[in-house]
């Protein structure tokens, strides 16, 4: 900076003090105090902070009156909101999971003959004791038959007396014919001859068909196995007395098929339709805990029983190696495919109402619709429906018993914490961060004091 440039400064700012001087020597000469000029200017600069401060105010009053009223409008509609009862809905699910059922059965032989004794006597011997293998016509054990053996021989005695007798009556048949021709014997006493000859030999026949039968029943003091099995039960010894009308008593042996092993199984009626000819199952018996057997159903009683509501099932299961026994207890399970006609819900989300089942579903306005529906299976925590519903249903998962038709309803969403709400109220939510219940409480809490 130049010496005239710091001169021209320095005059300027001296400018000032002397006009300050001047109006200053002014009032002193007309006997005024210097004060009275600084006193002319103080109630300007207190009427504008005055006006600023009023303007303030107003502006703090307008902020906080329109801010109490937007927290009335957010209280008043969540106070609304909470008015209206929430409800958790879920889709019904077409169809559902293959399941699986499980009952007791029983498993038997596929054959099982209880062998009685039908001739009279003492056992003399028994050649196979249980768990014997055998084939058909086996000899499982031999009685002997003192009585039948008599009755035999005088059956045979029998029939060869009435031999006897037939040859006698043909001779003398045949002698009379030959008379007849000289007439010495009238034709009547022909007849009668050849008659008697005729009834001769029909004695003959009855005394040979006796024979048979005495001989039949003495092949009978041979107890034979009717098929190829397992002699799974004896109930005789040597010189055990054998009745031939001992039905009513233990039988002599017990002989089984076990190459393929029957298993029948009661199944509830509310399984019935699902359980059908060719149906796999597994097999699980206490004797292999770890081995699992494959069986198929074979037929079914085509009835249900009316004391105990169950359909009777056979089922067929290989025996080769003769791991299942007959009279053991297994647990079938069995596969049942998912109905195509039925929907899945919570067993939650059923009424009764008039004994008629019904479930709470929600319309496009939030507005609850009763619909009747039909209980296909009961699967405990969850039921399978019928009627009424479809796939695209909302229903209400735990609906209260005094829900009803047309009722609005608040539909939580998945989270079950917040409120669904639609997509203008999302956007303006999302700009003006409302408040929470909380805040909302207290704002309401501070306007009523």
């Amino acid at each position: 900076m130049s010496q005239d440039q710091a001169e021209a400064r320095t005059q300027g700012l001296e400018a000032p003090a002397q006009g300050h001087s001047a109006q200053a020597q002014a009032g002193a000469a007309h006997g005024e105090p210097v004060v009275a000029a600084a006193e002319d200017r103080r109630p300007v600069k207190v009427g504008r902070a005055i006006v600023i401060l009023a303007v303030a105010a107003v502006a703090v009053a307008y902020s906080g009156i329109a801010g109490r009223r937007q927290d009335d409008q957010k209280l008043k509609q969540w106070t609304e909101e909470q008015a209206v009862p929430p409800v958790s809905v879920v889709a019904p699910k077409l169809g559902g999971a293959e399941r699986e059922l499980v009952l007791p059965g029983n498993v038997d032989a596929f054959y099982t003959a209880s062998i009685h004794g039908q001739v009279k006597g003492y056992v003399s011997e028994w050649r196979k004791d249980i768990g014997a293998k055998v084939k058909q016509g086996d000899v499982l054990a031999v009685v002997d038959t003192p009585e039948l053996d008599q009755s035999v021989a005088v059956a045979q005695s029998e029939l060869e007396k009435a031999k006897a007798n037939l040859a006698l009556a043909k001779v003398t048949a045949t002698r009379w014919n030959s008379l007849r021709t000289t007439a010495a014997v009238s034709q009547q006493a022909a007849d009668e001859k050849d008659a008697d000859a005729r009834a001769r030999a029909a004695e003959v026949d009855a005394a040979q068909s006796n024979v048979d039968r005495m001989k039949a029943q003495k092949a009978f003091a041979n107890i034979v196995a009717p098929f190829d099995g397992v002699v799974t039960a004896r109930n005789v010894d040597v010189g055990s007395l054998v009745r031939a009308d001992g039905l009513s008593a233990a039988p002599l042996f017990t002989v089984a098929d076990v190459h393929e092993m029957r298993i029948y199984v009661p199944v509830p009626e509310t399984y019935a339709a699902a359980v059908k000819d060719g149906t796999k199952a597994t097999l699980e018996v206490p004797e292999y805990p770890n081995r699992v057997f494959e069986a198929t159903v074979e037929t079914t009683s085509r009835a249900i029983d009316p004391k105990s509501r169950t359909l009777l099932v056979e089922l067929l299961a290989d025996n080769k190696d003769g791991s299942l026994h007959p009279g053991a207890f297994t647990r079938v399970h069995f596969k049942i495919p998912p109905d195509p006609n039925t929907y899945t819900v919570p067993a939650s989300a059923m009424l009764y109402r008039d004994t008629e089942p019904r479930v709470a579903t929600v319309g496009p306005d939030n507005r609850i619709v009763l619909k009747d529906v039909r209980i296909v299976r009961d699967l405990g925590t969850a039921v399978e429906i019928a009627g009424g519903v479809g796939h695209d249903e909302r229903i209400v998962t735990n609906p209260p018993d005094s829900i009803g038709d047309g009722e609005e309803v608040r539909v939580m969403e998945a989270a079950g914490e917040k409120t669904q709400r639609s997509s203008a109220q999302r956007a303006e939510g999302s700009k003006d961060h409302p408040k929470s219940a909380d805040e909302m409480a207290q704002t309401g809490r501070d306007h009523g004091e």
